[in-house]
């Protein structure tokens, strides 16, 4: 669960790195990002390629190459960064049972998935900055 917690904080800082690069004139490199968010950069390409999966990000290859959000941070939300990373997280994996427990859990889950669709990279950027 830890190593999980971990890999979805990284997929943030980066994603958060390339939204504050969002519309620049060449791609974002790996090494760059890796430096500012002080994630590994052997790792941060399995990341980046999880995203690049979900198009989320794109990539080019080469001197001139790195990577790139599609979409404006404030079309990306938290909530498709952490799917991507962890495909496992989607929702709909809350307690099942019609038991008071089990009720409670999975509203809590629904707000919880609620929150992150509603808050994107623009936001977080936002937030950082204020």
């Amino acid at each position: 669960m830890a190593r999980q917690k971990a890999k979805v904080r990284y997929a943030l800082l980066a994603a958060l790195d390339l939204a504050e690069h969002y519309g620049g004139d060449r791609p974002v490199k790996l090494q760059g990002i890796a430096a500012r968010t002080q994630v590994p950069s052997n790792y941060l390409v399995h990341i980046l390629l999880s995203l690049k999966r979900r198009a989320l990000v794109n990539s080019a290859r080469g001197s001139k190459g790195g990577y790139w959000l599609l979409k404006p941070p404030a079309s990306t939300t938290v909530a498709e960064i952490v799917v991507a990373v962890d495909p496992r997280t989607e929702k709909g994996r809350s307690a099942a049972g019609s038991d008071p427990v089990a009720r409670v859990l999975r509203e809590a889950e629904n707000r919880r998935w609620r929150y992150l669709a509603d808050v994107t990279l623009a936001d977080l950027l936002r937030e950082r900055d204020s």
